[in-house]
């Protein structure tokens, strides 16, 4: 059941970048709509947060905690940001499978050397195996275009060879990052006894950073002083599903581990994904589901069971 909760948060992913991809055409420019959408998130996990704890927000129960407790929200800008900063360096294949690459390594990472107060979960064959066999199944869902026909590494990016593998290394890095803000709100829920408390504190750091780039980085300050053009009512409410993102996150990282978390939201991520393509909905381009994708999909399921159980 608690497999099945991360596959559902997961799923709230592409809803969300659907919905925020709607908020950009409307604003202008990305950071500035990751701000919105960010800190719509911070109000509405604010407002849970008071209501289920009866009006308190206490968050002296860090105060001895490590440094470390309060960087969650940086992580996920740095994964906001970098993925603004390596789509024209990489294309669009490269710069979803990549980050999924180091948030895999990462999340097993921290499990088998119980970093950030993790449970420990060694690393056996197996787990590794079921890792493979999940970023196997995530390749062929993203990559495989047609049957027998493969988009070649940075086919649709305009970096140099050169540059390639650093632009590579830092989606690589970028993905680290979300498995370590997962990682860090789960042990801070614990702290502060709320995952939604500890989602507020991740939403605020995260809102301030994006507020300051939203207006130190000229692109970002001109979208933000021209306003914002009509669009559907839906496109602001991607804050709610980021909400539930990172807080379900919190809440499922001490009792899962970090990696079966990780792993189990990226299937959902996926699945999720190609449901949205498959229909056409949310103003997305509708796809055929081809026969490589599905069993990419099934390779997923497979992979984290193997993580979960094995």
């Amino acid at each position: 059941m608690l497999v099945g909760a991360a596959l559902g948060v997961g799923a709230f992913v592409p809803i969300q970048t659907a919905v925020n991809d709607r908020l950009r055409a409307s604003i202008g420019a990305p950071i500035p709509t990751a701000f919105v959408s960010v800190f719509s998130a911070f109000l509405f996990a604010v407002i849970i947060a008071l209501v289920v704890s009866g009006g308190s927000f206490d968050l002296a129960r860090a105060a001895g905690e490590p440094w470390w407790v309060w960087i969650g929200g940086i992580m996920g800008v740095i994964f906001i940001t970098g993925n603004v900063i390596i789509f024209p360096k990489l294309g669009v294949v490269e710069t979803i499978v990549i980050p999924i690459l180091g948030q895999v390594i990462m999340a097993l990472a921290i499990d088998h050397f119980a970093l950030f107060a993790a449970v420990e979960n060694k690393i056996s064959f197996w787990r590794l195996v079921g890792a493979a066999v999940v970023i196997a199944g995530i390749v062929m869902v993203h990559v495989v275009r047609a049957p027998g026909e493969l988009l070649s590494p940075a086919a649709e990016g305009d970096a140099g060879e050169a540059s390639v593998w650093i632009w590579r290394a830092v989606g690589v890095m970028m993905g680290m990052c979300s498995a370590i803000q997962t990682a860090v709100n789960g042990y801070l829920g614990t702290v502060l006894d709320s995952s939604v408390q500890a989602g507020s504190v991740n939403l605020a750091v995260g809102s301030v950073l994006l507020l300051t780039l939203s207006l130190s980085l000229p692109q970002s300050r001109r979208a933000v002083l021209s306003g914002v053009k009509p669009g559907p009512w839906w496109m602001w409410i991607g804050g709610t599903f980021g909400t539930i993102l990172v807080v379900g996150a919190a809440m499922l990282a001490p009792v899962l581990g970090t990696g079966t978390t990780v792993i189990g939201m990226l299937a959902g991520t996926i699945v999720c994904g190609q449901i949205i393509e498959a229909g056409g909905l949310l103003g997305a381009p509708r796809q055929r589901l081809q026969l490589a994708r599905v069993i990419g999909l099934i390779l997923v399921f497979v992979g984290v069971a193997m993580v979960r159980v094995l």
